[in-house]
């Protein structure tokens, strides 16, 4: 004889009862681990560079401004303003900072540019630099945006809980573009002619010109590729 059981509680009697009675706990989310994983989506060359185009197209910018900073591995000084592209070659790259002419920050922007995660419904916002914005993490652990009268840092608190401080740039640092800048977080070597000799793959090391061979792995930028990259098409 088949037994006969009784129907489940309706999902409203649950919820109803859940909540007078039940222990109440946060959701947290574990943003370093989080990023991490949408950084595994972005693994393609020149990712970022695309990702703040793309940024600054949704503005409305008509110019896109590229900077590397570089300083030589045996100094710390950085270079003299009137030396060539060769004469940065083997150079620790320290910051990258991208530049538009796009529509400045709103207070909306500035709100919606924390919520990054949750992408963005708005076309006109610049919300929209939504979860293509991660990509900067593959490069600086604290971004940082600089538009029109004011400028927000990323910082990290216990290395899983991603914080943002906005505050007033001094007047004389307030224009009219924005910025995004990042303080490199691994060491790269600007490369300006990748087949000289003075830099030598020994087992998976690079030896940089005038030092020894050393068992760090140094990543690599190589400047041709991306002046190509940025002027195909």
């Amino acid at each position: 004889m088949a037994t006969i059981s009784a129907p489940p509680p309706s999902a409203d009697a649950l919820r109803d009862a859940v909540r007078n009675a039940g222990k109440k706990e946060i959701v947290r989310t574990h943003m370093r681990n989080l990023i991490d994983k949408m950084l595994a989506r972005y693994s393609s060359e020149f990712v970022v560079c695309r990702e703040l185009i793309q940024n600054a197209d949704d503005v409305g910018a008509t110019w896109f401004h590229f900077e590397i900073t570089c300083r030589t591995c045996n100094d710390v000084r950085r270079q003299p303003s009137h030396t060539s592209e060769i004469d940065f070659h083997n150079s620790c790259i320290t910051e990258i900072c991208a530049t538009n002419n796009g529509r400045e920050f709103t207070e909306t922007d500035w709100k919606r540019v924390t919520a990054i995660a949750e992408g963005n419904t708005d076309v006109d916002s610049v919300g929209q630099f939504g979860v293509g914005f991660f990509s900067v993490f593959s490069l600086c652990e604290e971004p940082i945006i600089i538009s029109g009268k004011k400028f927000m840092e990323f910082t990290w608190q216990d290395n899983r809980i991603l914080k943002t401080y906005l505050r007033d740039l001094p007047t004389k640092k307030q224009s009219q573009s924005t910025s995004i800048c990042l303080t490199l977080n691994k060491k790269y070597i600007l490369l300006h002619d990748p087949t000289t000799e003075h830099v030598e793959i020994l087992t998976g090391n690079y030896r940089l010109s005038n030092e020894e061979t050393t068992n760090e792995i140094f990543l690599t930028l190589n400047l041709s590729d991306l002046k190509a990259y940025f002027t195909k098409g």
